[in-house]
């Protein structure tokens, strides 16, 4: 089992036994540690990914990182971290769009700057 949390901390757990396996820190360097928001066993359960406050994806497990080579440093969605208002009917919509977030468009990648990948 894993856990995470706004801490930084990712704890590997052996619930059989009720103990701590192994633990990770995410320490951004220059800035501290970063929030770990979700993470995400893959379907063999040879690799997990978690992604932080800051914006990166924490891959771990076995094998060669050449794949991830080319992935980009930081990513955002471009409506992270968007003002929402409510409605009259105390609805949660979009500051600027006047929409429900879950009925807007789909998302693009952008940088920590808001520039598209």
């Amino acid at each position: 089992m894993l856990s995470a949390g706004h801490d930084g901390n990712i704890f590997i757990w052996d619930v059989t036994k009720g103990a701590k396996m192994k633990h990770y820190f995410n320490m951004i360097e220059g800035q501290g540690h970063g929030a770990v928001f979700d993470c995400k066993f893959s379907s063999d359960g040879q690799h997990f990914a978690c992604t932080d406050s800051h914006g990166h994806l924490l891959i771990f497990g076995f094998g060669c990182s050449k794949h991830y080579e080319k992935i980009p440093d930081q990513m955002f969605f471009h409506t992270d971290y968007r003002p929402l208002i409510r409605d009259s009917n105390n609805y949660v919509l979009d500051e600027q769009t006047q929409q429900a977030p879950h009925l807007m468009p789909p998302p693009f990648l952008v940088d920590v700057d808001g520039n598209p990948h």
